[in-house]
């Protein structure tokens, strides 16, 4: 089964004052964490980071193996998920999207996910009752996405047919945490015991 990771990266990080991609602790940043928990897992097929307002700085700092430019990153988040989703390979059968702004979860929630899948299906992590990411959305609804207008979220495919929903409970807080402040951030490595 080919499943890819996409990795969301193109925001402007305006709440943070500075590109959330890059906030370090632990002597990485948030986007290198991503990538090597990934990498750690043999059964993801790669990663394709979407760039957008801060990709100079992002290619300075992080070495990335594929990316992709978003031009239209400023009409919402919906168009970087469709860069990626057009980069992705024909044999995958889903990919799974990560949030650089949501701290990377642990390999066995990245496992718990594709065991959880079957083509055509949505698996979210849910940790206390509550749904997270990364999300790993089949083909079927990629396609889907890939034809939403700007403004339209991932969660319009996701609320359309209930049925192909698949939650997969996780230990994992780093599912529903979410760092748009430097508030955030300071609290997220309290949390963590120093970082993502």
């Amino acid at each position: 089964m080919v499943i890819p990771a996409i990795v969301l990266a193109a925001g402007k990080s305006r709440r943070m004052g500075s590109p959330k991609a890059l906030l370090r602790s632990g002597g990485t940043t948030l986007l290198e964490d991503a990538l090597a928990r990934i990498r750690a897992v043999p059964r993801l097929h790669g990663s394709i980071v979407v760039l957008g307002h801060h990709r100079d700085a992002i290619l300075e700092a992080v070495p990335l193996e594929a990316w992709v430019y978003n031009a239209r990153y400023e009409d919402g988040m919906t168009t970087s998920f469709q860069a990626g989703i057009r980069r992705l390979p024909d044999a995958a059968e889903g990919a799974m999207l990560f949030l650089v702004d949501h701290p990377a979860p642990e390999a066995a929630t990245i496992g718990a996910l594709l065991d959880a899948f079957v083509p055509g299906r949505i698996v979210l992590p849910v940790f206390e009752g509550r749904r997270g990411h990364p999300v790993l959305f089949g083909r079927d609804a990629l396609g889907e996405i890939a034809a939403l207008p700007a403004g339209r979220g991932a969660h319009t495919v996701v609320r359309s047919r209930p049925g192909r929903v698949v939650e997969a409970p996780v230990d994992d807080p780093a599912v529903v945490a979410d760092i748009d402040t430097p508030e955030d951030w300071d609290r997220w490595k309290r949390v963590s015991g120093g970082g993502a």
